[in-house]
């Protein structure tokens, strides 16, 4: 098993390669249809959505490797052209939720490009742009966020396309995906309910902030995983080793962005990595802190986090400190616990193709170090 940061992200970067670069093909032939049957014009409105179009392709694809990975252990078959397509529906979906995301987070970046919204808002040209609006700080942003808002249904339309495309496959496979995605719909809409109830709150239990991690990452994560098994008409069985596998991947995957998202350990992230403390973001790093803490440093980290535009550089210093010697070891012994029960889940499934094994195992193994 790799012991380092960088090996194990070499492995899993050579393995992700291929996959990144079938999906990406993809993308780019779904779009495509897109672009040809919705031409631009003279009005903003029908280029927004052009204009971030490079959000389609800086993904890591993690969610659709596990898909083609999942169905070639089950089946022990390369995919069809036809499953690699469907397959896309993944990160269709997952760009419609950093869409809305973005605007419910009000997040200015993505991916170090500017977020949809923010970068949509440029392009109104009405002499009322920095008036107030009702909803949204001006008219500006509110035009930005609503045309983000259309996007991203047009985007969460091009998931069901990839499906409804993939001609090849068997009707019975691509409404069981569509049932899936709408399954996905239905749970992830209640995660991101909880995520916003909580920033209300000065504690999150942790069992709630467990039910909200679990329907938001992590469902998509099973739907990858649900993407392998109904395509690979895989049993009862090896469909739950394979969406527990999923699962733990997920929890530990976002436990470590929550390390990286605060800047506790090292990190070259797209984004700034003092944006969850300044923003006040509850992920398990607040709420083991308010578990651990007590006395003055619970009082200290009260004052300093999530304090917005008014956060100072001795503000983030102290969380991150407090975090480091409080939180920090639980979070990496809870990610090694997540990642060993993610493995004896793989170890239920046969062996049907090493190769896919390999890439499963390299998803686990960076995520003891990963960086970004």
């Amino acid at each position: 098993m790799p012991s380092d940061g960088g090996s194990a992200g070499e492995r899993l970067e050579a393995l992700l390669r291929p996959h990144r670069d079938a999906s990406n093909a993809h993308l780019a032939a779904i779009w495509d249809e897109f672009t040809a049957d919705h031409p631009g014009s003279k009005h903003p409105s029908s280029r927004t959505l052009r204009s971030n179009a490079r959000l389609f392709f800086a993904g890591k694809r993690y969610r659709y490797a596990l898909a083609l990975a999942g169905y070639r252990l089950l089946s022990g078959t390369p995919p069809s052209s036809s499953l690699e397509r469907a397959a896309t529906w993944l990160e269709w979906y997952h760009l419609y939720t950093l869409f809305l995301d973005d605007i419910m987070d009000e997040d200015e970046r993505r991916r170090t490009l500017p977020s949809a919204w923010a970068a949509n808002a440029r392009l109104y040209r009405g002499a009322d742009a920095s008036k107030p609006a009702v909803v949204f700080r001006t008219r500006r942003h509110r035009y930005g966020a609503s045309q983000a808002i259309l996007d991203a249904l047009r985007i969460r339309s091009l998931a069901e396309r990839a499906i409804q495309g993939a001609e090849d496959l068997p009707s019975s496979v691509r409404v069981a995906l569509l049932s899936e995605l709408t399954d996905v719909d239905l749970v992830l809409s209640d995660g991101q309910g909880l995520d916003i109830d909580f920033e209300i709150l000065d504690r999150v239990p942790e069992a709630d902030y467990v039910q909200m991690s679990e329907a938001k990452t992590a469902r998509l994560y099973l739907g990858a995983a649900a993407t392998a098994a109904i395509a690979a008409g895989a049993g009862l069985g090896a469909r739950q080793a394979l969406e527990e596998y999923a699962l733990r991947f997920a929890i530990a995957f976002q436990d470590r962005d929550d390390l990286l998202g605060s800047g506790v350990v090292a990190s070259r992230i797209g984004g700034s990595s003092e944006g969850d403390i300044r923003q006040g973001k509850r992920t398990r790093l607040y709420v083991l802190a308010l578990d651990r803490l007590r006395g003055k440093d619970r009082a200290s980290f009260l004052r300093a986090y999530g304090r917005g535009r008014r956060s100072t550089k001795a503000d983030i210093a102290l969380i991150r400190r407090l975090l480091r010697d409080h939180v920090l070891p639980v979070m990496e012994a809870r990610i090694s616990e997540n990642l060993r029960l993610a493995r004896e889940a793989l170890d239920r499934i046969p062996p049907l193709d090493s190769a896919a094994r390999d890439l499963l195992d390299a998803l686990l193994d960076a995520q003891r170090t990963r960086v970004r």
